[in-house]
């Protein structure tokens, strides 16, 4: 018997932070120098079906993050 793979769907991801900046192209130049520095391994990302934004999850590396500050 053969696995039937999930449908495909379309989800929302999301990488926010704040950058203190001149303007916005300093302020774009901050972001990516962030994720380049930190990466996949230390960004988290959002993540949610596209049509249900409040089942949004973290992601960081791939693997489900608690990021909720209240817990640390």
């Amino acid at each position: 018997m053969t696995e039937t793979p999930e449908p495909q769907r379309q989800w929302l991801v999301t990488l926010s932070m704040p950058i203190e900046a001149g303007d916005r192209a300093q302020a774009a130049a901050g972001f990516w120098e962030y994720v380049k520095n930190l990466g996949a391994d230390e960004l988290p990302v959002f993540v949610s079906p596209m049509t249900d934004e409040m089942a949004m999850l973290a992601y960081v590396g791939g693997v489900e993050s608690d990021q909720d500050p209240e817990e640390e």
